[in-house]
């Protein structure tokens, strides 16, 4: 690999305008429309109507970001923070201009993304409630005389537990 070939992965943006001047016509295209794609994806976050919009297509971006021509997967990822960046000032200005009634779920979703250690709780509350109904009516069933088995085939299951909780007194 020549010494120009070594050039042309090298990131090129306007702090490297000497890199810039050196490349050959075809290369200073390419990097164009590289830019011209990257300027519509910081707005859009969409490769295929980037691509379009560059007149290139998602096959060629691909081959970009795989070769990482001109360091153009950084770039990409610069300019998809930059779209993210740009949505969350959207939303927090959106955020700023609501009223008193306002809906929150825009302000929530807000504090869950910036301050997680705060307003995102990781605890799970578990219910034993249903643990501790089994719980006694297990008991309860091995307490109980041995019913006939006739008895026990008429009634629905569904009787059969309003008639345990009946006897224990409980929730009917």
């Amino acid at each position: 690999m020549s010494n120009t070939n070594t050039n042309i992965q090298d990131r090129i943006d306007s702090t490297t305008e000497d890199t810039y001047k050196a490349l050959n016509p075809t290369q200073k295209k390419s990097w164009r429309v590289q830019s011209r794609f990257l300027k519509c994806y910081t707005e859009t976050r969409s490769k295929s109507v980037s691509a379009s919009y560059s007149g290139v297509t998602y096959r060629t971006v691909s081959k970009w970001e795989k070769d990482n021509k001109f360091g153009f997967a950084e770039r990409l990822e610069e300019a998809d923070f930059e779209f993210c960046e740009g949505l969350e000032q959207l939303a927090l200005e959106r955020v700023k201009m609501q009223d008193a009634k306002s809906n929150p779920v825009l302000l929530i979703t807000l504090l869950n993304a910036n301050l997680p250690m705060k307003y995102r709780p990781t605890v799970v509350m578990a219910d034993d409630t249903a643990k501790s109904v089994l719980s006694e009516l297990r008991q309860i069933a091995k307490e109980s005389p041995v019913q006939n088995q006739e008895q026990v085939e008429e009634q629905t299951a569904l009787e059969q537990v309003q008639g345990i909780l009946n006897d224990k007194g409980s929730m009917s």
